[in-house]
């Protein structure tokens, strides 16, 4: 299980991401599973009179008495966000056990701590069978900012916990670091390109979509290039084996034109190209380094699904 925490400052459009359908209908049954308060926190998922602007007041309340109190400048990255994503190979939690996760995971992160009537106002949609966002405003009743030091390494820790209880896959030891957060450069360009995700963020909800989809390693690199992703692997020197990868999305280029490629394992831990062979149903492993843009061969018949092409949602 791995959370991947990261902050912003459009509460709005980040609502229209989590319930929207997505560019390429990506997104289903979006609803709300957890909630600072379920009776007070309008859900476009399930009422259909529920809109967004709705909701995303209703969070935004102490942001925009403390926005008042400041003379009209809002408080800065006011919007946590968080998605916890299952590995590979786990079984799939019920409503309910992705609302206890996230639950600990505000308590743990301290956003909302259990019993605190001033903790910051949040909620955890899920719109996937794998993975919820938990997404906060961190703004307390009483005005002050929550204490959220480490709250990546919290978050993780917590999961940790969660794994053995709820008797999904726990990660090794070397696994503990969370996932890479955007840095500032990323972030402002997003937003320069009118993302409310980065590149590297929107690459690891698509890699770790395919490793559930597909059966083997080859199929992986193929889904990947069909959803117009540049991928490029890396071959050992002695065998020719791929001993690692790295992707690029779709038009995100640096200052010269080139391709801004990640590593596998510096996307998360979980897709390095070992931990992916050992999770894969059925090894079948890439002998060559599949032509970025060139031929694409049709999956196997044997998979039953198939990750939609993508894009990385744009602010409205």
């Amino acid at each position: 299980m791995v959370p991947d925490v990261s902050t912003g400052s459009d509460t709005h459009g980040l609502i229209v991401y989590l319930f929207g359908p997505g560019r390429r209908d990506e997104h289903t049954d979006a609803h709300i599973v957890a909630a600072w308060d379920m009776a007070g926190a309008p859900d476009p998922g399930r009422d259909p009179a529920a809109t967004y602007s709705q909701l995303a007041k209703r969070l935004d309340h102490h942001v925009d008495l403390r926005t008042r109190e400041l003379g009209g400048k809002k408080p800065p990255q006011h919007v946590w966000h968080c998605p916890v994503r299952t590995a590979p190979g786990d079984r799939y939690l019920t409503d309910a056990e992705w609302a206890e996760v996230a639950r600990r995971i505000v308590h743990a992160t301290g956003i909302a701590p259990e019993g605190d009537e001033k903790a910051c106002r949040w909620i955890a949609v899920r719109h996937a069978d794998d993975h919820i966002h938990i997404m906060a405003t961190t703004v307390r009743a009483d005005r002050r900012r929550p204490r959220t030091h480490r709250d990546g390494q919290r978050a993780q820790a917590e999961c940790r916990k969660i794994e053995a209880e709820f008797g999904l896959r726990r990660l090794k030891s070397g696994d503990l670091t969370a996932p890479r957060t955007p840095t500032g450069a990323e972030r402002a360009k997003a937003e320069r390109q009118g993302q409310t995700v980065t590149a590297r963020h929107w690459l690891r909800e698509q890699a770790y979509a395919v490793a559930t989809a597909v059966g083997n390693e080859a199929d992986y690199f193929t889904v990947l290039q069909s959803l117009g992703i540049k991928v490029k692997t890396r071959l050992g020197p002695e065998t020719g084996d791929v001993i690692g990868y790295s992707l690029a999305a779709p038009g995100d280029t640096n200052a010269a034109g080139e391709p801004v490629w990640y590593g596998g394992s510096k996307l998360a831990p979980d897709l390095s190209i070992n931990r992916l062979r050992e999770h894969l149903p059925d090894q079948e492993m890439a002998d060559h380094p599949p032509a970025c843009g060139g031929p694409r061969r049709p999956m196997a018949p044997h998979h039953h699904r198939h990750p939609r092409r993508t894009h990385r949602p744009r602010l409205r």
